[in-house]
This record gives structure tokens, C-alpha cells and sequence, in this order.
């Protein structure tokens, strides 16, 4: 019987969930939220529900991570039949627990690494690398990680970064996200009743969808929509929440600013039109965490086959990802007039606007669900 853990259940990892049902391993969830949108979760999967994860605010994030953490350790220390563990950075905590109970259990042990921590705390400014916590952190890392059967991560950079806790870097495997494209697709404007039901008919989409994190670079885009505000074609729509919505809502409002829409995350029903609707996606990619962190919602944006304007240092692999696939223009963090100059580029191109939004749908037929079907030949072995 095969453990998953991960407090935000992404369609995703419904994927992977799913597989290891289809390869005939009972399994059990233990998460805070299951999130509905595309392929359903298998009926045989035993959920174990806990709290889900809120990231309205710092205070939010943290106690709901604390506050899981702590019922997975229990749940851990007291539930028998396992027999392996497949254990995702979120939250930070969990790799940790399972690295010690399962260390005591002697229960193999798999970790799945969105993002790496602590050194996601430091480029947060949640901690600095001198602080007691981060060394702490650090050394139960080298541990837990050394102990771990295998480890995932998102891209190659990734790997390298893992690399610095283990030995032997032959036990990382990278597998690629990816979008299913029978959920996320192109939608033609004219059929879209998102653009219609909220007045962006005629308009040219920049959007941003997603977690308004502290981390992101979006008072850029609000810097661009502002140097572009005289451009009546072009509107700014961000959906989403998070600890920066509120500070991009204020310097709107002080900036008076017409062009730019604030809407709340999106039924799953909806969702798909909502992401259809942008002409140009943008995906940030804060400085610092090049190696430590890759956007999920850069798969989204390739299915729903719009061009990606990426906002991301030059060596992170999301960059390297929109170059190799010529899905859209990179920008440098914290530069609103780079963000506001490639905007205007793609309004004067209407072929290379075309020509990005096309490629990126080609890309997208590359990350498929088929790249579930690797975590199960790396946990439950060959075949």
C-alpha cells in the first residue's frame, strides 16, 4: 500500500495518483484539498483529508502548514499496511517527517520536490542562509535526502540543486510537468463566454492567472500596464489571490489605472475558457530561485495556447524551456519597461504574436500525462 502526501492535490498530481491505482497499488491520499479540473480521481483512492492550504497571507500559509504537518506526523507514526511513501514538498515540512518516521518504521521513502526548501524561505525573505533555522534545515536535508529511496525533481536545474544534498545525484530523477490538453485547449474568442461575460471582446489579453505570491514579480506587470495605459487595446487581467493582491490592487487604484481587472480564481468548469482568453500569459519566475522552483502554470498557458511573456532571470530554466520551443519573450525581473516594450512588440507583429501562440501549443503536446507513468517505474520498480 503506497502512501501519497501532498497538502494541494493538483490535477497533476490526480495523474500520478491515478497511475499507481492503474498499475494495481492500493492507495492511499493524505491531503488538505483535492482540486477539481480535468481527469477526476480514481474511486479507489482512500483520502485521508486534513487542512488545506490557505495562502491568503504569510500568517495563513504558515499555520496551515504547521498545522498539517503536525496531523501527518501522527498519522504516520500510527498507520500500518504501508509499504512505500511518495512525499511532495508541500508543505515544507513533510519530506522531514517522513524522513524520520520512516527512517524508524524502515519504510521506503520517495520524495517529490516542487520546490526546494529552505532555500525557497531565503529568496521568500522568510529567512537569510546564516540563520540557525536554514543550516538546521540544510543538514536534515543531506539527511533525509541520503535515506530517501529516490527524489524528483521538476527540470534539470532542479537536479542540480538537489545534487548538493546527496551523494550519488543518479538517484534524482527529473520528470517534467505537464497539462491535459483535453482539459486545457485553445477556445476561439467568439465562443469564449469568458471574454464576453467580462467585457474583453475586442481587447487584447495580457493575463496572469494564478497565486499572487510574495515572490513574484507583479508590480512590473502593474509598472507595464501603466506606461501601456493609453493603449485602449490592451487590457491587464489577473486572477487569482495571494499575499501580493492587495498591494497590486492598491497601486492601481493610486495609479488610476483602466486598463488593468482583478477576478477571482475560476470555477474548474471555467477555468479553461478563462486561460483561453489570454493572448499573452504571463509566468514570473522570482531571482533566485532558478534552480529551486519551476511555475506549473507555464504548462497551462502552453495548452491554452497562448504566448508566454516570462518574466524570469536569463539561466532559469523557464527560460530555457520559452526559447527552445519559441513559445513567447523573456523579460528580466523588475524591469516594467521590458514587460510594457514586448507587449507593444507582439501588438505591432500580429504574425509573431500568431507564430508564439502557435509553438506554444505545439510545446504543449510534448508535456503529457504520459510523464506519470515514470514516477511509477522509478517507485514501484521495472515491470
Amino acid at each position: 500500500m503506497i502512501l501519497l502526501v501532498n497538502q494541494h492535490t493538483v490535477p497533476i498530481f490526480i495523474d500520478i495518483a491515478n497511475a499507481f491505482v492503474e498499475a494495481g497499488e492500493e492507495t492511499i491520499l493524505f491531503t488538505g484539498h483535492v482540486e477539481t479540473g480535468g481527469k477526476p480521481l480514481s474511486t479507489k483512492i482512500k483520502i485521508v483529508k486534513s487542512i488545506s492550504y490557505q495562502r491568503h497571507s504569510v500568517v495563513s500559509r504558515l499555520l496551515t502548514w504547521l498545522i498539517f504537518s503536525i496531523h501527518y506526523f501522527f498519522y504516520l507514526l500510527v498507520t500500518h499496511r504501508l509499504t512505500r511513501i511518495l512525499v511532495v514538498t508541500n508543505p515544507p515540512l513533510a519530506p522531514l517527517i517522513t524522513g524520520l518516521i520512516a527512517g524508524w518504521r524502515k519504510l521506503p521513502y520517495f520524495i517529490l520536490i516542487y520546490d526546494l526548501y529552505p532555500e525557497a524561505f531565503v529568496q521568500a525573505r522568510f529567512l537569510n542562509s546564516s540563520h540557525l533555522l536554514y543550516r538546521s534545515w540544510q543538514d536534515m536535508n543531506i539527511r533525509y535526502f541520503k535515506t530517501a529511496k529516490g527524489i524528483f525533481t521538476l527540470s534539470e536545474s532542479m537536479k542540480k540543486a538537489a545534487s548538493a544534498y546527496v551523494d550519488d545525484s543518479t538517484k534524482i530523477s527529473v520528470v517534467h510537468n505537464w497539462v491535459d490538453t483535453d482539459y486545457m485547449y485553445p477556445i476561439s474568442k467568439t465562443e469564449n463566454a469568458f471574454i464576453s461575460n467580462n467585457g474583453l471582446g475586442g481587447k487584447t489579453v495580457v493575463m496572469y492567472a494564478g497565486n499572487m505570491g510574495l515572490t513574484h514579480d507583479l508590480e512590473s506587470v502593474v509598472g507595464a500596464a501603466e506606461l501601456l495605459k493609453e493603449l485602449k487595446k490592451v487590457v491587464f487581467v489577473f486572477i487569482g489571490e495571494g499575499g501580493k493582491l492587495s498591494l497590486l490592487q492598491r497601486q492601481v487604484k493610486d495609479k488610476k489605472l483602466s486598463n488593468v481587472v482583478f477576478l477571482p480564481y475560476q470555477p474548474a468548469a471555467y477555468f479553461p475558457m478563462a486561460m483561453a482568453a489570454a493572448d499573452i500569459g504571463i509566468v514570473t519566475l522570482g531571482v533566485g530561485t532558478e534552480g529551486i522552483s519551476v511555475p506549473s502554470k507555464t504548462y497551462i498557458n502552453l495548452a491554452a495556447g497562448s504566448c508566454i511573456l516570462a518574466i524570469a532571470p536569463a539561466d532559469s530554466e523557464l527560460t530555457r524551456l520559452i526559447t527552445e520551443y519559441h513559445a513567447g519573450i523573456v523579460c528580466n525581473p523588475g524591469n516594467p519597461s521590458s514587460l510594457a516594450q514586448a507587449v507593444t512588440e507582439l501588438l505591432s507583429d500580429n504574425d509573431l504574436l500568431t507564430r508564439y501562440k502557435e509553438n506554444a501549443l505545439k510545446a504543449s503536446k510534448v508535456f503529457t500525462s504520459k510523464n506519470a507513468k515514470k514516477y511509477i517505474r522509478v517507485v514501484l520498480g521495472p515491470t
